[in-house]
């Protein structure tokens, strides 16, 4: 007897095995998904990019028209003025820091309904024993705020040494 041969006991081809054709489902499934979200994360980069040029050319911060200088001693505070017209200003802001307690300060503002606007840590006197931070007016919007100093200890903690408030 001879064998014989059916259909079925031959081997089929490779590129005809059902493995196959889910296989390329998923991968072709997996493409147009990473295409789909390629193409999204690429309009939200441009949307931002114009965005950003946008700002860019109308400025971040406009350039100040004149320049003062601001002197506040904290033990008898007052409250400075900033950019009264409606062109920016650059205020230059000297504190007089005459405690020797401390020779390191944070210099923070706050808007008065709590929002922080500016720190800066890590503040030496100069040779005048005075305290300098300038600030653009544009920087700050319409309002009022407190500027509080506080001196760093040894151990990196902080005290208050003063506050005054800022106008704009």
């Amino acid at each position: 007897m001879t064998p014989q041969e059916f259909p079925g006991d031959r081997p089929t081809p490779w590129w005809q095995d059902r493995r196959v054709a889910v296989g390329g489902a998923i991968a072709l499934l997996l493409l147009i998904i990473s295409s789909v979200w390629l193409a999204v994360k690429l309009d939200i980069a441009e949307d931002r990019r114009v965005m950003l040029e946008r700002q860019a050319a109308e400025g971040f911060l406009r350039a100040p028209s004149s320049s003062r200088t601001a002197r506040v001693d904290l033990e008898s505070p007052t409250t400075v003025a900033l950019g009264t017209g409606p062109l920016p200003e650059r205020v230059e802001l000297r504190i007089a820091a005459r405690t020797s307690r401390f020779n390191v300060f944070r210099v923070a503002i706050t808007r008065n309904d709590g929002v922080a606007v500016l720190h800066a840590d890590r503040l030496q006197r100069d040779t005048n024993g005075e305290l300098r931070l300038a600030i653009n007016s544009s920087l700050l919007p319409e309002g009022s705020y407190t500027v509080r100093v506080e001196g760093f200890t040894w151990r990196g903690e902080t005290v208050p040494v003063g506050r005054f408030a800022l106008q704009r």
